[in-house]
């Protein structure tokens, strides 16, 4: 399993974080978000954030909350 671990962006800590937790490669988040492979690694890097539409099936994959990604609550 592949992770990114540049930690200097909340979201891209959270992010990875969950995923380990889930045991979710970066090519099983795409699959199950309807994403492209590319688009996760730019979350995971930090390059891009989920986009709205986005953002609640990323957390329904991670079986967290969309304010936890934002950093709003822990």
């Amino acid at each position: 399993m592949f992770f990114f671990f540049f930690f200097d962006d909340p979201f891209v800590e959270r992010l990875t974080l969950a995923m380990k937790e889930q045991d979710l490669t970066p090519e099983t988040l795409a699959y199950q978000t309807g994403v492209s492979l590319a688009t996760v690694h730019r979350w995971l890097d930090g390059t891009y954030k989920p986009r709205f539409v986005n953002l609640p099936k990323v957390a329904h994959v991670l079986n967290v909350s969309t304010d936890y990604l934002h950093c709003i609550t822990d």
